[in-house]
């Protein structure tokens, strides 16, 4: 069996393609912690994160195939993630009732009262907000890739991500 941690991810999904199954846990153990931190960044509750990251890698695994290496596989993932977390949500009627009655998990920090802040700063920002602070501070995209992945201009990209920082600032300040 081939050392697969070295693979670049263009070279693991060809192994993928070609039927290898460790190639895939290899591309799994690469990404999963990120999925998760980004399904729980959208929907802000762990256990509606970790059923939504099986599923993506589900999907993932079934579509591998469509993948065209014309971008990173860490963009197509991410924008896979994104889109299937906003379908759920869609799906689900996710009402304002639902919105206050989030579970407060959280993945442990050092300081859960901070954690526990920073998830209530979080549900008053709309998710395309949430989702746009996903993109530059989780995923470290570019503004050109967050107004190609939004469907938005450059310019108005960085107008977002100014105003989101400032009014969390806001939110924070005593």
């Amino acid at each position: 069996m081939p050392p697969y941690e070295h693979f670049t991810d263009n070279e693991l999904i060809d192994a993928i393609n070609q039927g290898d199954i460790h190639a895939f846990e290899t591309l799994y153990d690469r990404y999963t912690s990120k999925v998760l931190k980004r399904c729980y960044f959208i929907c802000l509750n762990l256990e509606g994160a970790r059923d939504l990251n099986q599923e993506i890698w589900v999907k993932v695994f079934l579509h591998l195939h469509t993948f065209k290496k014309e971008s990173a596989f860490s963009s197509w993932l991410y924008r896979l993630t994104t889109n299937h977390c906003l379908n759920y949500l869609k799906s689900k009627a996710y009402s304002e009732q639902s919105h206050r009655e989030l579970s407060l998990d959280e993945p442990s920090q050092e300081n859960p009262a901070a954690s526990i802040e920073v998830h209530h700063l979080l549900q008053k920002l709309s998710l395309e907000d949430r989702t746009i602070l996903a993109l530059k501070f989780l995923g470290e995209y570019s503004y050109e890739e967050i107004s190609g992945i939004c469907k938005i201009g450059v310019s108005a990209a960085k107008m977002r991500v100014s105003r989101l920082i400032a009014k969390l600032r806001e939110e924070v300040a005593p």
